[in-house]
């Protein structure tokens, strides 16, 4: 009996016609037949490539039919169908401008038109990296004119980029009920959706998305959004049941923005290409308007990845349009407010003192700007739809965690022909890519050292090591100059302890009794004034001296400048006041806070600080971990800031590695100057701060 053959899960052409030729070897009848020397190798090759494609057929199908394998955007969309989950389409970015129009009086009289009206549709034209954007007003604005000097103020007009279209069909199957929109690259949330009796009638009824079947009936002028495929959409329409169903006849109309998505991001100076007509009929012409750009192009969006689509069905379907779980609140949030970045939500019940009944939601917007009290009060009535029971949702800003991550990096050079600048770069370059990946899950998350070193040594080929240290940031903020406060922020990671690392004892005075004091500090602050603190004070003084000096002793007359002080530690959990004269460091101040070191919170105060380098106010918290591995605790959101790295040749430089250095705690020093003989930071984390439409 011939063998059979056994080996079935090979998907590799020449295994296939190696299994094929060893079976017919097994039969009588091509027993020394030369399979290689004659005709019948076509014919193995023949057999091998149908059996090879039919194999890969069978296996892409199977693959195909569930998410987590399928590859084929198409496939992966229809699967997410089944979960009741439209991808995102292509965003359009917005900007923000104001312009004031200088009308012209009514006749030859003083009086001036009563209004003006800036038209629907393409209204500006910018550019960005040298090509062309242009920018549509959706529906019609009107302002009033100023009848003393005949001045028309739009204060703040939303644009989107992109080109306004209009499409028209005609039912006649009441049966057909999907419409698709006969382009691609539209933005769905600028779709408009009407329908008339007839094509002569002038009336209009708007239709709009349909969120939950639960809230519609038969009657219900709504529609629901598919993709389809090539990554366009279609307009799905009632039956009767659910939403009203079409009648013969009738006109569908849809107006929609074909958008560039972020290629258009960045665009800042407008030009008006709109027309505007006072309530005399009178166009008014672009010389007599004025304008001003208040935020320029920001928040495009291509569409949504088919990785995106993987990740997010799933959830969606689990939420079920209800938030329950804080996985819930943080998926629907996002869908109320597409401008945000990263979300993380967790219950009251986990702060300390523990708060019942509310769920607090932490958003990182796209743009970086903290959310107004508008913003978040919309938000929140928002997701009230959502919530069940008495559960009250709270918008919060987000608390920054700012990791500041020096490395140095170890190469071989005599495998690449980069310089060490150009491999730093190449560092650099995947240390962003690091930062922005996760951002769905940057909160309450992990940042593991040996992750973050891997991605530097992959970075490229001739890197063979690389040595991180890693220094946390933290802003005290919301204080007012010239009061008294004491302010806390919780670093959720242990601090390193000064007086372990150098081997001293509390208490120590480090005078031949076989001990030693700490010498340096893990907890510092930005540079900031203090009040009562002036240079008139080292001089009642008597100049430098490690003692403590007391602002009681001030001259109530001493009009001299404030100075530069800074925090820090002592290395025994108690925070004091520096600054620096001649280069000596001098203790102004003692017990102005106190260090958890297992805990990691930091508590300065009682302090009154008069001002602030950038007049912010805000001062910058720095501490050095006592391990690599970041823990993000609740409502923290973490982001790599200002990371350092210093490439070495060892091929050259040797193989020297640098070691801990408590004096070279540079963490957040924005300026590269330093104020005392510790490099402090001297300005605050930057955080984008502007009034913005958005």
């Amino acid at each position: 009996m011939a063998a059979i053959p056994s080996n079935l899960t090979s998907l590799d052409f020449t295994e296939i016609r190696e299994s094929i030729r060893s079976y017919l070897r097994t039969r009588d009848e091509f027993t020394d037949y030369d399979f290689d020397g004659s005709a019948a190798s076509y014919l193995l090759d023949v057999l091998s490539y149908n059996t090879y494609y039919a194999s890969f057929n069978a296996n892409m199908a199977m693959n195909e039919a569930f998410l987590e394998s399928a590859t084929i955007r198409d496939n992966v969309v229809k699967i997410a169908k089944q979960l009741n989950y439209t991808p995102r389409s292509i965003k359009a970015p917005k900007a923000c401008v104001r312009f004031a129009i200088q009308t012209e009086p009514v006749g030859s009289g003083t009086s001036y038109p009563s209004t003006v009206s800036l038209q629907a549709g393409d209204v500006f034209v910018s550019s960005v990296s040298g090509q062309g954007f242009t920018f549509t007003l959706p529906s019609a604005l009107q302002a009033s004119v100023d009848q003393t000097n005949g001045i028309a103020v739009f204060t703040k007009v939303v644009i989107n980029q992109g080109n306004t279209i209009e499409y028209q069909y005609t039912v006649d199957d009441v049966k057909k009920r999907s419409y698709l929109i006969p382009a691609d690259q539209v933005d769905t949330d600028l779709l408009s959706v009407s329908i008339s009796p007839n094509a002569q009638s002038e009336e209009i009824d708007t239709y709009n998305l349909v969120q939950n079947i639960v809230d519609v009936d038969g009657t219900t002028r709504g529609y629901f959004l598919e993709e389809t495929d090539d990554q366009r959409y279609s307009v799905v329409f009632g039956d009767g049941v659910i939403c009203r169903q079409l009648i013969a006849g009738e006109v569908i109309k849809l107006k929609y923005v074909r958008t560039e998505g972020t290629k258009a991001n960045g665009c800042k100076q407008f030009s008006f290409i709109g027309r505007v007509i006072d309530s005399e009929g009178r166009f008014v012409s672009s010389s007599n308007i004025s304008l001003v750009t208040i935020d320029g192009a920001q928040d495009g969006e291509d569409v949504e990845t088919t990785l995106s689509i993987k990740f997010n069905a799933p959830r969606a379907f689990n939420s079920q349009n209800r938030a329950v779980t804080e996985s819930d609140y943080e998926f629907i949030t996002k869908k109320v407010y597409p401008q945000a970045k990263s979300v993380t939500a967790y219950g009251g019940e986990r702060l300390s003192p523990p708060v019942y009944g509310k769920v607090y939601i932490s958003i990182r917007t796209k743009s970086g700007a903290l959310l107004n009290t508008t913003t978040k009060k919309r938000i929140k009535n928002n997701l009230l739809k959502y919530s069940i029971a008495a559960i009250e949702p709270v918008i919060v800003d987000p608390i920054t965690l700012y990791i500041r991550p020096k490395t140095w990096a170890f190469f071989d050079g005599n495998k690449t022909t980069l310089s060490n600048n150009e491999v730093a770069s190449k560092v650099l370059g995947a240390v962003d890519q690091y930062n922005s990946q996760a951002e769905s899950t940057r909160f309450n998350g992990r940042i593991d050292l040996s992750a973050y070193q891997s991605m530097i040594d992959s970075s490229d080929p001739s890197i063979s090591g690389n040595i991180t240290h890693m220094s946390l940031g933290m802003n005290i903020e919301g204080f007012n100059f010239g009061q008294t406060f004491t302010q806390c922020i919780d670093f959720n990671n242990e601090i390193a302890n000064p007086n372990d690392l150098s081997g001293g004892n509390k208490g120590s005075t480090g005078a031949g009794d076989g001990t030693c004091v700490p010498k340096y500090s893990s907890v510092k602050t930005g540079t900031f004034y203090s009040t009562g603190y002036t240079e008139g004070l080292l001089n009642i003084q008597g100049g430098v001296n490690a003692n403590q000096i007391s602002s009681t002793s001030l001259l109530t007359n001493d009009t001299t400048a404030l100075l530069p002080v800074n925090i820090r530690d002592d290395g025994y959990g108690t925070l004091i006041m520096v600054t620096k004269v001649d280069e000596t460091e001098v203790t102004l101040k003692k017990n102005v806070g106190t260090v958890d070191y297992k805990s990691g919170q930091v508590c300065v105060g009682p302090v009154d600080i008069a001002s602030t380098p950038d007049g912010t106010n805000r001062v910058p918290v720095t501490v050095i971990p006592a391990s690599g591995n970041i823990n993000v605790g609740t409502g923290l959101d973490p982001t790599i800031f200002n990371p350092t790295v210093q490439t070495i040749d060892y091929t050259i430089d040797g193989t020297n590695v640098p070691t801990f250095d408590p004096f070279d705690f540079n963490a957040i020093n924005f300026d590269g100057s330093s104020i005392n003989i510790i490099d402090y930071p001297t300005t605050v984390f930057e955080i984008p701060e502007f009034n913005s439409c958005f």
